[in-house]
């Protein structure tokens, strides 16, 4: 008896089905993975909100959120980073002269003179869109949360306005969402904007179905 081997095309057409196969198995595997990795990064950025709003309360110092892309980590990789900057004054007396004029439009990675301290960095993958918590500031000693949508001065904390009620009252957060580009239900963290408390809200959550937000259905 003879034994038949494959011929090129029959090879050729066994190899494009295994690597059919193995293509979808490690999408069925990366799936999963950057689902676990969106909800991780998710809470960070909300347990990094409560401990900007703890240091701002501590310290009478306002302390401002930064979303900033291409930074170059150790690795040599870029990515994009989130962290909270306590800023410093114009002078030591008074908090209403919080970030420095020269501070107004850039972090304190850019100018480090802009900062007394600066939080842990959060590493945002791709499949994320944390943009809406840039600028984010809690305000000197009341943990009061604001979010300023000032082009000339983004990064601002309502410098000089601090005993304007109606400005702050404008500048109030809401609800800030956080999209993900892998098709997960976009989270919202809701800010407190008199208290400066916040909490998570996933919009496929059970309690955001019974408590619907507006922000979970709209684009």
């Amino acid at each position: 008896m003879h034994t038949r081997g494959m011929t090129l095309l029959e090879m050729m057409i066994a190899l494009a089905v295994v690597s059919v196969v193995l293509s979808l198995a490690l999408v069925g595997i990366q799936r999963p993975i950057e689902g676990q990795r969106e909800a991780t990064v998710t809470r960070e950025l909300w347990s990094s909100a409560l401990q900007a709003r703890q240091r701002a309360l501590a310290t009478n110092q306002p302390v401002r959120f930064v979303v900033e892309p291409d930074v170059t980590l150790p690795d040599g990789t870029q990515q994009t980073v989130a962290r909270w900057e306590r800023l410093k004054c114009e002078n030591d007396w008074d908090n209403n002269t919080c970030p420095r004029a020269s501070c107004l439009n850039t972090t304190c990675r850019g100018d480090s003179s802009c900062c007394d301290e600066v939080g842990p960095d959060i590493i945002i993958p791709s499949t994320v869109n944390a943009q809406s918590v840039h600028g984010l500031c809690y305000l000197p000693g009341l943990g009061r949360a604001v979010k300023p949508v000032l082009p000339d001065a983004p990064l601002g904390c309502m410098t000089g306005q601090l005993g304007n009620a109606a400005a702050l009252m404008a500048a109030a957060p809401g609800n800030l969402r956080l999209s993900f580009t892998s098709g997960r239900p976009r989270s919202l963290l809701m800010v407190e904007p008199l208290t400066g408390l916040s909490s998570l809200l996933d919009c496929d959550s059970v309690r955001a179905q019974k408590h619907p937000a507006p922000e979970c259905t709209t684009n």
